[in-house]
């Protein structure tokens, strides 16, 4: 067991207001397109996850309601470890989606999800990123065809909170862009169907890549 100094432990407080349970926006990007994580040993994450050139984040638009993530924990003789899954439900297999989920194939990835009460986080790390798998059920009279997915790990490190920025990829995403006010002095970049693609803090430039390049500069 190690040394712990006093100023790490703390009271574990109930926070006040409003608690809504549920997954609003789940992002995703391959390991190895993650150059760097900073203070990966921190609690909480203030600076930005560092991709490498040209690499963007992807987001999943799964049906209302169904993402989840689970954060289990475990203790045995190799010590304290955690066993995150995150999953969702796809509808309607179409050739774009068979497309887009060939070409996850071979991958190992990080994930970032905002909660419903507004908290984004960052799950796996470097050294321990998520697997991706999925399930197709084409469905019967009675059901929908839909595909489950699930990212999930063993790691040493519970999800962290989130407070730098992404860069989400337009590729497959339909329609044009919406710049929304966020929180805390940041701007929300959405589809035209209202999904959020990223939130970028005042004095960032955001690029958005798709068949064209589209540069923008949040002053």
């Amino acid at each position: 067991m190690s040394d712990l100094s006093p100023y790490e432990l703390r009271n574990l407080e109930q926070s006040i207001g409003d608690n809504l349970g549920g997954i609003e926006a789940c992002w995703y990007v391959p390991v190895e397109q993650v150059q760097h994580i900073p203070d990966s040993d921190a609690p909480i994450l203030f600076e930005d996850v560092q991709l490498r050139a040209g690499a963007t984040w992807y987001q999943v638009v799964a049906v209302q309601d169904s993402i989840r993530y689970q954060q289990p924990g475990k203790n045995d003789r190799s010590g304290d470890w955690f066993q995150p899954k995150l999953t969702g439900v796809l509808a309607k297999n179409t050739s774009g989606l068979a497309a887009g989920l060939e070409a996850m194939q071979g991958h190992l990835y990080v994930v970032l999800y905002r909660d419903a009460n507004g908290q984004v986080w960052l799950v796996g790390s470097l050294d321990e990123p998520l697997t991706w798998s999925e399930v197709l059920d084409a469905g019967s009279a009675t059901s929908r065809n839909q595909t489950s997915f699930t990212f999930a790990t063993d790691t040493t490190r519970r999800a962290r909170a989130y407070f730098g920025y992404w860069v989400v990829s337009e590729h497959g995403v339909d329609g044009g862009l919406v710049l929304q006010q966020g929180q805390g002095g940041s701007i929300e970049l959405r589809d035209r169907r209202g999904v959020l693609m990223a939130t970028v803090p005042v004095g960032k430039t955001v690029i958005i890549r798709s068949g064209f390049r589209v540069a923008f500069t949040i002053q």
